[in-house]
């Protein structure tokens, strides 16, 4: 019974956790200033594969005098690795307040005179002069799904790069994976709950997708992997839109639903993803659930829809599955 009451207590508290960051962080254009506390900060600082990899990408594409635009620098770390790596002046774009605390580490690291902070969407910022680099890391858990990062790099490309500019990242994919878990999602709360029918319950705790933490946990891929979208940041000016996507199934199982997950190419050899094959990141993964759970025999075919139904820059999913065999008892 207590082992139970825990699990439940984990989903409805993960669920709880999503959506009022969804409500009260990424609807506001402001991002409600809950990126000034650094509790928020914490995570992407202490994701030393994250930070790693953008250094090394930075170090990589920044040239020694070159002009960088930081979007989105937070406490100005990334805008910190561009004068490391050679930089004459950065532009620090921050639209929190989280920007106050940016001005203060900067001065306290003698950078003062080399990067401007400007608090503000990036979108409302006119620069001066033509910038050499463009760095954003803007990623949401499917690449594109609550920052508008798409929008804001097409953007910055436009108005404040040079015509022989870079832009990091480079490109993503995004992908998904047909799963079935006991540990996260729809498998780990069954309809029939303590021998009680919860499936009332189930379908308004399932309604939407949601982040989970797949990394470090059992589950079982009914199929291989499948690229959903690919962007490039260096061309793109808009948003991935309804796409279908096939899948055959290399094995049986129960479908609880889809994990999903990017891949960046931050520049030629260096990349960054949130797999679930890979250690738990800040990002975790965004999880379909399928509140069916129709059991899928191997060579099994179907089809999954799947439109973002963008809106201010954030995913509003509308998803379904097609093609499938009948449900077996």
């Amino acid at each position: 019974m207590v082992q139970g009451k825990f699990q439940l207590d984990a989903i409805i508290s993960a669920r709880h956790i999503y959506r009022w960051v969804k409500r009260n962080v990424l609807r506001r254009p402001w991002m409600a200033d809950s990126f000034s506390n650094p509790w928020m900060q914490e995570p992407l600082l202490s994701d030393a594969a994250r930070c790693k990899q953008f250094f090394e990408a930075i170090r990589r594409v920044v040239s020694p005098g070159d002009l960088v635009v930081d979007i989105g620098a937070g406490t100005g770390l990334l805008s910190f690795f561009a004068l490391k790596a050679g930089a004459r002046h950065v532009y620090a774009i921050e639209m929190s307040k989280i920007s106050e605390l940016a001005e203060v580490l900067i001065d306290l690291n003698g950078y003062k005179d080399q990067i401007t902070v400007i608090r503000n969407d990036s979108r409302k910022v006119k620069l001066g002069q033509r910038c050499d680099v463009v760095v954003s890391e803007t990623l949401s858990s499917f690449c594109f799904d609550t920052e508008d990062t798409v929008n804001i790099i097409a953007d910055a490309r436009k108005r404040f790069l040079k015509p022989a500019g870079k832009v990091i990242p480079q490109s993503a994919k995004t992908f998904l994976l047909p799963v079935s878990s006991e540990a996260f999602g729809t498998g780990k709360f069954p309809a029939n709950f303590f021998g009680f029918d919860y499936t009332p319950f189930r379908e308004r705790l399932f309604a939407r997708p949601y982040l989970v933490r797949a990394s470090g946990t059992v589950f079982h891929s009914l199929s291989d992997r499948v690229v959903c979208h690919e962007i490039d940041f260096g061309s793109q000016d808009s948003n991935p839109t309804k796409t279908i996507i096939p899948f055959r199934a290399r094995t049986s199982g129960r479908l609880d639903g889809f994990l999903g997950w990017f891949e960046a190419k931050l520049c030629e050899g260096v990349a960054i993803s949130n797999s679930p094959y890979l250690p738990l990141s800040n990002w975790w993964q965004l999880y379909w659930p399928v509140i069916e759970q129709p059991h899928i025999e191997a060579e099994d075919a179907f089809v999954l829809e799947l439109d973002p139904n963008m809106t201010n820059g954030e995913a509003n999913w509308i998803y379904s599955l097609k093609s499938l065999p009948r449900v077996r008892q």
